[in-house]
């Protein structure tokens, strides 16, 4: 996999808010069930900024088990394990965490994302070489 098929993946993995949600809780705490991701994620979008709507738990835990944990997954970040509704972090490289970290102080303060600073590469994408 390339550098702009990786970069791609990974902004694709932090486009939607729950699945970023997840990912600030796994860095965290390592693995988690999806009931309590559920939980974590209901509550953010309750508490958090953005529209005062209510939201209803088990609607988030389906979107978490059909939408977002399988592209976690997907994208590399997250070993999903359905069967036992358990979800478990991998290890991120350098640019993927340097990516989370921007996308938690963007979501969580004023500051906004530097882009080009995200976007220069540090060499460590955690790619194999050959690709």
């Amino acid at each position: 996999m390339n550098n702009e098929e990786i970069t791609s993946r990974l902004f694709g993995a932090l486009a939607d808010g729950d699945r970023r949600i997840v990912l600030y809780y796994l860095r965290e705490h390592e693995s988690a069930s999806v009931g309590t991701l559920a939980d974590l994620v209901t509550g953010w979008a309750e508490a958090g900024p953005g529209p005062d709507r209510p939201v209803a738990r088990e609607d988030v835990r389906v979107a978490l088990h059909h939408v977002h944990l399988p592209a976690l997954d997907a994208a590399g970040l997250v070993e999903y394990e359905p069967d036992e509704e358990r979800v478990t972090l991998v290890p991120l490289s350098v640019d993927e965490g340097a990516a989370v970290d921007a996308a938690l102080a963007a979501d969580t303060t004023e500051t906004g994302v530097d882009l080009g600073g995200l976007l220069a590469p540090t060499g460590d994408t955690g790619a194999e070489d050959g690709g």
